[in-house]
This record gives C-alpha cells, sequence and structure tokens, in this order.
C-alpha cells in the first residue's frame, strides 16, 4: 500500500511542474502567490496630514513626524512590519507594500517631505474685534441668562472689594511715610 503512494508521488514529481523556480532568469509573481505579505510601509504624502499618529501607534520608534518641517521619516531597519502604524492613520495613507525593502549594505532612513502652508498672518487687534462682533451671538436660555447674570454681579463685586482693600492699603501706607519725613 505504501509503495502506490510513493509511485504516486515521484510520477507527479516527474510529469509535473517543479516547485522551485530558476531564480536570476525567471522571477515568481509575489503580489498573486502572497496578497497578504507585508513587505515595508508607504506613505502617500499627498494624503498624508503629518498628524503623528503613526509616530505615537510605531511600538520601536521607527517613524518620526516633524509637522512644522514638513517631514516624515522611518528608519526601515528599527521597523518590524507589524502595521501598527498603517490601522492607526486617519487619512489612510500609509500601506504596506508587497515587496520587501532593497537589501543594501548601508543604513539609511527614508524621509519624504511635504511643502506644508505658511502659518497665517495675525491679524490686528481692531481686525479681530470687528470679526468678533460681526459673529451673530448663541441665544441663550433664560437659566444661562440668569447664571451669566450673577457670574457677572460676582465679578463685579470682587473687582471692587480688591479695588477697596488696594485704596485702603495705599491710605494706610502714606500716613506712616508722612512722620518719616517729619522726622529728617
Amino acid at each position: 500500500m505504501g509503495s502506490f503512494k510513493l509511485g504516486k508521488m515521484t510520477l507527479r514529481s516527474l510529469f509535473g511542474k517543479p516547485a522551485t523556480v530558476r531564480y536570476p532568469y525567471e522571477k515568481r509573481d509575489i503580489e498573486k502567490l502572497f496578497p497578504n505579505m507585508r513587505g515595508h510601509v508607504v506613505n502617500d504624502m499627498d494624503v498624508c496630514i503629518l498628524c503623528g499618529m503613526c509616530q505615537r501607534a510605531c511600538p520601536v520608534g521607527a517613524i518620526t513626524v516633524d509637522r512644522k518641517g514638513g517631514d516624515w521619516t522611518i528608519d526601515q531597519y528599527r521597523c518590524i512590519q507589524c502595521a501598527h502604524c498603517v490601522h492607526e492613520c486617519p487619512k489612510n495613507c500609509l500601506s504596506m507594500d508587497v515587496h520587501p525593502a532593497e537589501a543594501t549594505t548601508e543604513l539609511y532612513v527614508t524621509k519624504e517631505h511635504k511643502d506644508m502652508p505658511a502659518p497665517a498672518a495675525k491679524k490686528p487687534a481692531g481686525a479681530a474685534a470687528g470679526a468678533a462682533a460681526a459673529k451673530p451671538k448663541p441665544k441663550l436660555t433664560p437659566e444661562q441668562e440668569a447664571r451669566v447674570a450673577e457670574a457677572r454681579k460676582k465679578a463685579a463685586a470682587k473687582k471692587a472689594a480688591a479695588a477697596k482693600a488696594a485704596a485702603e492699603g495705599a491710605a494706610d501706607a502714606k500716613p506712616a511715610d508722612k512722620p518719616a519725613a517729619e522726622a529728617e
């Protein structure tokens, strides 16, 4: 019985297609054979907002994000291809390429740059006040209006008490200065 299995396997290997390929001359289609293989992290910088979620999710710290400079950097030799960064990305700009990173004799870091828009110039105080005045005020409920009025009364009373205490402190300090001046 065992000899029949051995004969079947031998005939299949003689007349069937070989399991291996002649590598330098022939290459296998990796995308079809291993569609879920994790190669290396690829970033689509056009979609990336440089939020830094991938940097926080990376367990080994292989990714660094410089939002002000517009740089996204990954150390391919520190990356463990866990795909945490891919799952955490809010814009889905990160993906795992099927092909692994090319082997080299030198260690290198992959750095991608995105031109960030210049920060908006600050508006003058008068312009900001005019913009704030142009906004409609939200309508408050009677309960909210009562709380706001009470808070304003408390703030005014506290301010008046502080001013009164400061005035009394200044009045007490002046008579003490007069006798010292007279003694001279």
